[in-house]
């Protein structure tokens, strides 16, 4: 088994361990969060990796952030597609099925787009299609004015049955909330078929990520709610469904009534030690980004531990595509910090290494 796996990871670890070689270091973070002013920082980047990006499509010119954040993810769904087509068999069919995130992403920022009725070409410059084909469903999809129509133009019957059946409570609750839980789930789903084609090791590799960033958004998810003061069903039609281990967690959490109830209800499960460091932390900050920086850096050590011993496995792929989406945020987020003239200490606490 040692020997197939070293064959079937053999290539695709040797380019991962080259393209994760050009991943930012803690020294070029600190000179990014140094830099004295936006322009500096602009002149910082164009010294790492992304200097020839920023010389090929910003000709000279200092992008802002939302130029730079539109740019950078799509660099980011560039880089992830041409590591596919460099792959065979089982492991592109997984890397195929997770690079579906962007079209996921795409579908739900037109749905949002179309419900507050924002203007077409808005919503298409926050898509990252990552093909001609993807950006002319875009195209099309952005032209609704209804997030029904969006629905019915989808390309994908599984898809949009899906989205028909959240329809009822999207219009009861008027949110997009429970029509972007089915996209994700319909993306989640693509995933989990793409896994039964490999050993429970890889599975297990796989769902230590993928598991918990659904439970933790999930349990995010909630927090707010309850602090916010939803009602009970806005909450429900919020969450996402996923393994069975991850609906036992739903089904744990979803009928909390405080935010100390649903850290008590955290306790008694495999995130016992993360929920008392939230209920610590709350309690004495009362700041939900903190939460979410906390619950990024848990996950952030579950993907890491994927990197580490032996390499041969499909955890070390989704690994790397995490260590790069990190570093694609960090740079958004030290960019806005720069601009707003916030503090290295600031910012620092924001991004996640």
């Amino acid at each position: 088994m040692g020997l197939r796996a070293a064959s079937e990871y053999g290539f695709i670890n040797a380019r991962i361990r080259a393209l994760k070689s050009r991943l930012l270091t803690v020294a070029d973070y600190e000179r990014l969060l140094q830099s004295a002013d936006y322009e500096d920082f602009f002149r910082n980047l164009e010294a790492t990796y992304y200097g020839e990006l920023l010389k090929e499509e910003a000709h000279g010119l200092t992008l802002y952030p939302e130029e730079l954040a539109l740019l950078l993810a799509r660099d980011f769904g560039k880089t992830v597609e041409r590591l596919t087509k460099t792959l065979t068999g089982r492991v592109r069919r997984f890397t195929s099925a997770y690079l579906q995130v962007f079209l996921a992403d795409g579908v739900k920022t037109v749905i949002r787009g179309v419900h507050t009725g924002v203007d077409r070409d808005e919503i298409l410059r926050f898509t990252v299609p990552l093909s001609d084909e993807q950006s002319n469903m875009f195209n099309v999809l952005a032209d609704n004015t209804s997030v029904q129509d969006v629905i019915e133009q989808l390309p994908f019957w599984d898809l949009r049955v899906a989205l028909l059946t959240y329809l009822p409570r999207y219009e009861e609750l008027g949110s997009t909330a429970p029509l972007e839980v089915a996209v994700e789930e319909w993306y989640l789903n693509g995933v989990l078929d793409a896994l039964r084609a490999f050993p429970t090791t890889d599975w297990r590799k796989v769902l230590s990520v993928l598991e918990t960033r659904v439970d933790l958004r999930n349990v995010l998810v909630v927090f707010r709610a309850l602090v916010m003061g939803w009602k009970a069903s806005a909450i429900a039609a919020s969450l996402v469904r996923f393994t069975p281990r991850s609906r036992a967690l739903v089904e744990a959490i979803k009928g909390s009534v405080s935010w100390s109830d649903l850290l008590d209800r955290l306790r008694k499960t495999r995130y016992q030690y993360l929920a008392g460091r939230l209920a610590r932390m709350y309690e004495e900050s009362k700041s939900l980004v903190d939460l979410e920086l906390a619950v990024e850096d848990y996950i952030a050590k579950r993907v890491r531990m994927q990197m580490g011993a032996y390499p041969f496995h499909l955890g070390v792929v989704l690994a790397f595509f995490y260590l790069k989406f990190y570093e694609v945020r960090n740079i958004r987020t030290i960019s806005v910090g720069i601009e707003r003239g916030e503090s290295a200490d600031s910012i620092r606490r924001m991004i996640t290494i």
